[in-house]
Parts: structure tokens; sequence; C-alpha cells
């Protein structure tokens, strides 16, 4: 049988607008509750936000929230329960530790939401904390973190925050390897009974809720807990020594080089989303983003570059980042410095303006056709003070981006004076090429004493 051909390809029609779902906010008992209904979503997400995120932790217990979190999939009694129990629903256990916001929640069939939300509050508020499950979850993540800086990127990342910040900024979220150890059970159960036993947080509830009880939910989850209390604004200090510079992690006989360029940025607060980001998009956040081209394409050093804004609630950072041989080390740190400069100098091609606009906008359906993107979105808006709209506001500030406005987001948040570049790789062999490009003193620092 033969099929039709068809003689010509069908016009692609303007894209739909969208609109985030509308936003029902309630309270119930101490609790703030934040419920999106999504007719026809028959599968839910539940999260239960609280403020005790890693930036919140005392210097003497850094790692105490992420472990705490790992520690609650052991359940009620102990030795990975939880997970057994959630299987019975269909359920998934969610749990994450930010630098801002502690969060736990469960992916559930709507119609098994009721009894999934009760084993969630349970293990939240009772579990069994064993502390030989306490200890064994502080050596898994410890083990895991050892591992994943032994790849040279990885390394390159997580070292950053000590080249920029003073404080808590300065130590991964996990503690590091030194830090996490001094932890103990004892440790894990003060921290959960000030800031998670009895608090009641924000309970987030994404699906379909036309049959589902949310308030009702709320309540099984708040009980008789007290108010949380929001987050002291605290002050961020920077890392001491000179800018720009480059900092070398030595890793003798490397054949390939990890770099990362840094530097501060603005709290979420502060910066103007769609510039930043639009900017962050230009310099490496696309495959044909300027870094990636240069580096990739035109010179052949790397597989991929790319470049992001992180924005926190107590300030943040840029970083660009690639791998290259160990032989264009020193161009490709040189090259990326000079791109950011022309950026910042001379803005954006209409071109780029117009695929960042697009690539902003046209994917929101998409991007947030899934339960937990919705709930991610809401937790964002909830942990960062944005307002119910805020992807409505961000679209149609993508949609309102000029040329000028790009220039001047450039000028604001790049800031290549301000660059700490992280090299890691053969220092012998690095070192000396990199001290020549003239970015600023090359210093070597061993990575063992990073974190402690």
């Amino acid at each position: 049988m033969t099929r039709p051909v068809m003689a010509s390809r069908p016009v692609l029609g303007p894209p739909e607008p969208y609109t985030f779902p509308a936003v029902r906010r309630s309270s119930v008992g101490a609790g703030d509750v934040i419920a999106v209904d999504l007719p026809g979503q028959a599968f839910a997400s539940v999260r239960l936000v609280h403020p005790a995120g890693a930036f919140t932790e005392s210097e003497d217990q850094y790692g105490v929230a992420m472990l705490t979190g790992d520690a609650l999939e052991d359940g009620q009694e102990g030795n990975g329960s939880l997970a057994p129990a959630l299987e019975r629903h269909g359920a998934e256990w969610e749990s994450w530790v930010g630098w801002d916001s502690f969060v736990t929640g469960v992916d559930v069939p709507v119609n098994r939401i009721v009894d999934a939300t009760r084993l969630l509050a349970d293990a939240l508020r009772s579990p069994a904390f064993r502390s030989d499950d306490i200890v064994r979850r502080r050596d898994q993540i410890r083990e895991a973190f050892v591992l994943e800086c032994s790849v040279p990127s990885s390394l390159a990342a997580r070292a950053v925050g000590s080249q920029l910040f003073a404080g808590r900024y300065a130590v991964p979220a996990n503690g590091g390897p030194k830090r996490l150890d001094a932890v103990d059970p004892e440790m894990v159960v003060d921290f959960h009974r000030r800031q998670l036993a009895n608090v009641a947080g924000t309970l987030i509830v994404v699906g379909d809720l036309g049959k589902v009880d949310v308030e009702g939910l709320a309540r099984s989850v708040f009980g008789d807990t007290v108010r949380a209390q929001p987050p002291s604004p605290a002050p961020v200090r920077g890392a001491e020594g000179a800018q720009p510079r480059i900092v070398v992690l030595d890793r003798p006989g490397s054949v390939q080089s990890a770099l990362v360029l840094a530097h501060r940025a603005p709290s979420r607060a502060e910066a103007d989303l769609p510039a930043a980001y639009g900017v962050g998009d230009v310099i490496g956040g696309m495959f044909g983003s300027r870094l990636n081209l240069l580096l990739r394409e035109e010179k052949g050093y790397t597989y991929g570059a790319g470049a992001r804004f992180d924005l926190r609630r107590n300030g943040g950072q840029f970083t660009a980042s690639c791998q290259v041989e160990t032989r264009h080390t020193a161009d490709a740190v040189a090259s990326s410095v000079a791109e950011i400069v022309r950026l910042r100098e001379g803005g954006v091609t209409d071109d780029e303006l117009a695929t960042v606009r697009e690539s902003r906008t046209v994917g929101l359906p998409v991007n947030y056709s899934k339960v937990w993107s919705v709930a991610n979105v809401l937790i964002d808006i909830e942990v960062q003070g944005l307002p119910d709209d805020h992807i409505d506001r961000l679209r149609a500030g993508f949609d309102a981006l000029t040329a000028e406005k790009m220039l001047d987001g450039a000028r604001e948040y790049l800031r290549p004076d301000e660059l700490v570049a992280v090299v890691v790789g053969d220092a012998e062999q690095v070192a000396g090429p990199l001290a020549e490009i003239g970015l600023g003193p090359v210093s070597q620092v061993d990575p063992d004493a990073l974190w402690s």
C-alpha cells in the first residue's frame, strides 16, 4: 500500500500564550498551604517546605541539615523502612536540602494522596533516628562526596565557593568530609527537634484536587505544630585574595584541565532576572552560546562549555566552566575572559536576543506540564518570597527584553575584574602558561585543605 506524500510541510502558527495555573493560598493551624488544581492530572506532588536550609547552620554543624534529610528516609522504624511503606501506595519519597530551604514530600497517585501524606507527616515528625542509621548515612554522604571530587570537573565546581566566599557559602552544602565527620547523631536529633519536629512549614499540593480535601491534608501534616519563623537576613562575606586571580588544584600527570571561572553575583531579590538569565544564556547557557561556539566549534578545545547564574536568597555566583586538554588550559582561560569582556562591552546581537526570548518563553507549556515541575516553582516562590504570578512576570520580562536591557545586564552582572579562575590540572604544566596570560596572580591550593 502506498502512503500519500505531503505536498508541502505544514505551516507552524505562532506559539500559544502561556499562563501559570492559578495559585490558591490558605492557612491551617500554624501552617500555610499553597495549592494548584490541575484537572486531569491523576498524579500529585506534595511538598512540605521549611526555612531550614544549609545557610542557617552554625559553623560547628555544617552538613547537619543534609544529613538529617537523608536520615529521614529511614522512616519510623529505621533501616530504610519509609520507601516500602510508600510503595504500597504507589508513592515515592522526595527530599532535598538547599541553601535556603529544607524540602520533604511525596509524589503519589491522587487517589492515594491521603495515606501517602500521612506517611510523609509521620516520617518527618517522628523518625526513628537510630544512631547506626545516621552514621551509615553520614558515611555514604562523605564517600559520595570524595568519589565526586575524584572527577576534576566536580572538584573544580565544589572548590569555587571557598574562593569566592567566607563563611557558610565557602563550604559545600553537605559540609565536606572533615566537617561532616564532626556531625554526630545527637546533633541530627537536636536539629530535627528545633527546625522540623514541631514546626509547621508550608504545604504545597499540586494535581487534580477536585476530590481532595487539601485543608484536611494540611491538618494531618501540621497537627499542633508552631509557626515557622522567617529566616533572619544574614550578611555574606567575600573571600580574601586578589581579584582577578587564578587558583590551581594540582592533579599530577593529568592530560586535561577542568576550568571554572567565577565571581560573586547579587541575591535573587536584587537581580533583574530576565536580564541576568538572558546574559547567562548568551555567554554559556545554550548550545549556541558564545563560550560553546568559541571553545568547542571554533577552537576545538572541548566537548562543551557552559555558564550560569546561581542566585540565592543571601547572594549568588556566576560560573563558566569547561574541560580542555592540558596544553590548551591557559588559552582557554584567556579566551573565556576575553569573550566575557566582549559581551560586557558590545552587548548582544539581534539573533542572540531573539534566541533568548524564544527559548525562555516558547517551551513554558512543556516545562510546566508535570505536577512536580509546578511544585518546584511554588517552592521557589515560597522560599524566595516571589509573587504568585512570578512565572507570568518572568515570561513578560523576557518578552520585553531589548538589546539595550541586555547590554545593561551584561555590564551589571558580568564582572571580569572580580573573576577567580579555578583550574584542576597538572600544576607543573599549566602554572607557567597561566601566569603569562596576565589575568592575575597564580597560586596553588591543596584540595584536602579546602573545606577543613
